[in-house]
Formats: structure tokens, C-alpha cells, sequence
């Protein structure tokens, strides 16, 4: 046995040989001995003479505190950063509605602004929640909407429109088969379907930018229109249980965009976890979002296309509910700061945010900071308003005939009516036409959807047709028979009658956007001749 086991396996008792060796080596010895001693117990720790393993006691099971079980987890640094710009019930307008109000809206200007938006935020969904094609009023009966809503679906693709859930009155403005074929921005329903139960359209849209899969769900409420009663509607709640399962695992976010009531989305907010937003058109009134924790988000998108909602999502997973509890102001501030990692604001959003996704929402007002004379969209709505006026001329110079008598405008009125007409001087009626001259947004006298408001007839027989001077003399403001209907041979004709003034004659001017105070009684006695 070598010297060294020796020592080692005999209770450290040198033998002899060593004991006459000189004082230096003895002490080299001890001194090396505790060294020598580490390693040769490193080498045989474990192992008996006979090289067979030695088991050692287990070591004490390490118990956690309570205190670090519930700590939180981990910041998830897996964050992505998107923006959903929602619009919807655009309602055929093409251009900014509002004549007391502020006047928002229109394509060109949101075009305008959703290139502020992409140029901010690196990626954004641009959504229409429906409704979209059909102008809620609009005087001329023989100029039919097509051509207005095939306008639109070219300007919603111009704009950037990702996707598009189709809407009863979308239905309404051109059938069922040029809505399905017409140009536009690519439509989705998963509740419509033909007799035979099949689909007319995509029931769902996987949209993929960059970095981001959202997964958007269209939901189409049942046409009240007598003539597609064919189109038979799914309940929302049956076509998202059986759309749901089969989107893809991969996705980000699921969205469920459409033009619901509010009393059916409020049904589904609860019953489809997997979903976490509900898009939806703005119902009887707009209302502000209303969050609520642990439940599926509900964001409506304002009348008339004169607001984008956007929607600006911290995403760190795809499980969890959207959550609101970074405060507005931060959301804000770290719009202007995000490129420094650093900053106090970057620090409070990844705590907050650890785990959850955090969202945030704006009104956007398409007010007249957005205007751009120059872009691809006001020469085509140039024309078509040039087209419009044309058309309308061309029906105004068709002759009279006992059922369309035409308008004898307010001077042939005032023969006999004198009282009347003295009150109505003084309404804002009578200055309905300069009110267009003086109107914050240029060109509105040569607007069509403002012309058939603030004159009388255009559009219809006899009545206005293109502005020019002896048309503007005759039948500017809003006369007699605006409201009372075409009189032309009246009293001499007694088919001729004036018909009786209801709150449905007023709305088809004095709708939300340019009247959003309306009362009909108070409306009735302050701007006609009704006046006391």
C-alpha cells in the first residue's frame, strides 16, 4: 500500500522509516499532511475498499414561505404593442357632418388621420363595425345610393380598412349580391347565412402584422327589411360557440366586431372568455366604455364616422382579460417617452402589466386639423358631388304630373299666407342657405348632402336642382314646402294639399349630428311658421 494510504487509513500513524528522516522533511510532512488528507477523501468519498457505493441520508425538504408562494410572478418581457382605430356606423357620409355641432368626419380627413395614427403607433388595425353604406337621409328620390355606397366601399379600402362586419342597412344600400362582390375592404358575418344554412361571407379574419395575429369574429344582426327576409340570422351566441373552437391556437387576441344591440352584447359579455372585445356599432346613444374586471370589453364606435376609437393594447398574453388600471394620464405620457427605457412612466407599465393586458382607449375627433386638399380621395368626391348635382338638375327640369305637382316656392305662398311668412322670416330657416356660405367647411354650397338640407325640393321635380342663380333665388332656405310638401297649383288644384308637419318630416335633417338637442315641440314653435 502506498505511503500516503497509509497515513490515511491508520489513524494518521507514520511508520517508522519515517521517523529518522530529517527535521526538514518532517516538517514539509506535517504541513502538507492536512492537503493531502482533502484529497484523497474527495477521491474516495462514497466508495467502501471494496469500490461499492455508500448512501448517504437525504437532505431536509426545503419549505417555502407563505409570503414568497403568493409573491407575483415574474415580469413577462414578451410585449407587444398594437392600436385597433374602430369606426362604424358611418351612414354614407362622405364628408363632415354637423351644422351646429363642431363639423367632424369625412374620408379625407381620416385618411389624414389614420397616417398620424400609424405614424405614432407601429401597428394598427383600422376596423368597421357596419352600417356603413347607407346615408340615413338624402333628398333625391331618383339618384338611387348605389352609386354613393359603392363610393364608400372604394373610400373604406382607400383608408386602410382591414375588415369590415356587414350591417342590415349595409344590406339595404345595394343587395345582397353586389354586397358581396362590390370593391371594398374584405367584409366578414358569421350570422348570415342563405335558406340552404351556408354562409354569404367569411364568418372570421385572422389579420396578421408584423408581430401581431388578431383574430376578428364578424356578428350581423338580423335585416328588418321585408325584402331579406330570405337571409336567415344565426343568434350571436350560437355562431361564436361554434366559430370560436376553430380559430386558430396561435393568435394573439380574439375581437367580435359588428353591429349588435346593446342589449344582446351585454348577453355575451360574460359567456365567452376566450373573447376579449366586443366592437360594436353605437346602438340608441353612445356610451363611454364602462370597464369591466375579468370580463370581456365592451367599445362602441361613434354615429356617422366623425370619431375613430382607438383602442391601444400592452399585450403580454393571450389568456387574461383586458385590464384599464394604468391611469390615462401614463398611457399618455408614455406615448411621448416609450423610446426611453429608462424613464419612471416604462417602469410603472411593466409592473402593472406583469402578466396582464393593459389597454386604453381615445376618441379621435376628425375635426379640421385633419385637412388635406391634397390626397387620393377629394377628386372622387369631387366628381361624384359634380355627378350628384347633375342628376338632380336633370329630375328637377322633368315635367310636372298630378302626383308630383312640383314646388311653387315661397313667394307663390305668401300671397295668401302672410302671417306665416312673417314669422318664418324670422326663423333660422329662412337663412338656411346663407348659413351654407358662411359654413366653417369650404365649399359646402356646391356639397350636395348639404344642399338638400338647406334648399327646397333638390333633387325632385320641380324643385332645386344646381346651384346657380336662378335656382338659389327660388328655392333657398328651407320654404314652406320643405315641410309641408310640393304645393305647385295649390289653392286652384284642390288635389293640391299641404301635408301635416311630424317629427319624421324634422329628422331627416335634424338628426344627431346636426340637431343632437332635438325636440320636436320646441323645434316645431321655434323655426316655422308655427311660431308664436
Amino acid at each position: 500500500m502506498p505511503v500516503i494510504h497509509q497515513l490515511c487509513c491508520r489513524n494518521l500513524i507514520i511508520p517508522s522509516p519515517f521517523l529518522n528522516l530529517d527535521t526538514t522533511l518532517t516538517n514539509f510532512m506535517r504541513t502538507a499532511l492536512p492537503f493531502l488528507w482533502f484529497v484523497y477523501f474527495s477521491l474516495t468519498l462514497g466508495c467502501d475498499p471494496k469500490n461499492e457505493p455508500k448512501e448517504f441520508p437525504a437532505l431536509p425538504e426545503i419549505v417555502v414561505p407563505e409570503s414568497e408562494q403568493d409573491a407575483p410572478s415574474p415580469i413577462d418581457d414578451t410585449v407587444k404593442h398594437f392600436t385597433i382605430s374602430l369606426v362604424g356606423e358611418v351612414r354614407g357620409e362622405l364628408e363632415p357632418c354637423g351644422c351646429p355641432t363642431l363639423p367632424y368626419g369625412g374620408f379625407p380627413r381620416r385618411l389624414k388621420a389614420l397616417e398620424d395614427i400609424r405614424n405614432q403607433h407601429a401597428t394598427v388595425f383600422h376596423l368597421d363595425a357596419g352600417e356603413t353604406l347607407l346615408k340615413g337621409f338624402f333628398s333625391n328620390k331618383e339618384v338611387t345610393s348605389e352609386e354613393r355606397a359603392l363610393l364608400i366601399g372604394e373610400l373604406s379600402k382607400d383608408v386602410g380598412v382591414d375588415a369590415w362586419a356587414v350591417g342590415p342597412s349595409d344590406l339595404m344600400a345595394v343587395g345582397m349580391d353586389t354586397l358581396q362582390t362590390m370593391d371594398g375592404p374584405s367584409r366578414i358575418s358569421a350570422t348570415w347565412k342563405d335558406p340552404e344554412g351556408k354562409l354569404y361571407f367569411t364568418p372570421y379574419l385572422v389579420l396578421e402584422k408584423k408581430d401581431i395575429r388578431l383574430a376578428v369574429i364578424g356578428l350581423s344582426t338580423q335585416p328588418t327589411d321585408p325584402r331579406f327576409q330570405f337571409v336567415q340570422t344565426t343568434p350571436a351566441n350560437e355562431a361564436l360557440a361554434d366559430i370560436v373552437p376553430s380559430i386558430p391556437k396561435d393568435v394573439d387576441m380574439i375581437v367580435a366586431l359588428g353591429s349588435m344591440d346593446d342589449e344582446e352584447v351585454d348577453r355575451l359579455q360574460q359567456t365567452f372568455p376566450s373573447i376579449q372585445l366586443f366592437l360594436t356599432t353605437e346602438g340608441a346613444a353612445f356610451e363611454e366604455p364602462n370597464h369591466t374586471p375579468d370580463s370581456t370589453q365592451i367599445i362602441e364606435a361613434p354615429k356617422q364616422g366623425r370619431f375613430i376609437h382607438n383602442i391601444h393594447i400592452r399585450h403580454t398574453t393571450s389568456l387574461g382579460q383586458l385590464d384599464n388600471r394604468l391611469p390615462e394620464t401614463d398611457w399618455r405620457t408614455w406615448f411621448m417617452v416609450k423610446e426611453d427605457p429608462t424613464h419612471d412612466v416604462q417602469q410603472k407599465m411593466r409592473l402593472l402589466g406583469s402578466g396582464r393586458n393593459l389597454y386604453y382607449t381615445e376618441l379621435v375627433p376628425l375635426s379640421a386639423t385633419y385637412d388635406d386638399t391634397v390626397n387620393s380621395i377629394n377628386p372622387k368626391i369631387d366628381q361624384f358631388a359634380k355627378t350628384t348635382i347633375q342628376q338632380s338638375q336633370l329630375i328637377a327640369d322633368k315635367p310636372t304630373t298630378s302626383s308630383e305637382p312640383g314646388f311653387a316656392s315661397s313667394g307663390r305662398c305668401a300671397q295668401c299666407h302672410t302671417a306665416e311668412m312673417a314669422k318664418w322670416s324670422f326663423s333660422k330657416h329662412s337663412r338656411a342657405w346663407e348659413s351654407l356660405l358662411t359654413h366653417s367647411v369650404k365649399g359646402s354650397a356646391n356639397n350636395p348632402d348639404c344642399i338638400s338640407c338647406h334648399t327646397t325640393g333638390f333633387g325632385q321635380i320641380g324643385g332645386f336642382g344646381e346651384p346657380t342663380p336662378s335656382n338659389i333665388r327660388k328655392f333657398k332656405a328651407v320654404q314652406c314646402e320643405a315641410c309641408h310638401g310640393p304645393l305647385n297649383g295649390h289653392p286652384n288644384d284642390n288635389s293640391v294639399q299641404p301635408v301635416s308637419i311630424t317629427a319624421e318630416t324634422c329628422t331627416g335633417c335634424h338628426d344627431q349630428a346636426n340637431s343632437p338637442d332635438f325636440d320636436f315641440e320646441s323645434y316645431l314653435q321655434q323655426a316655422t311658421c308655427q311660431s308664436k
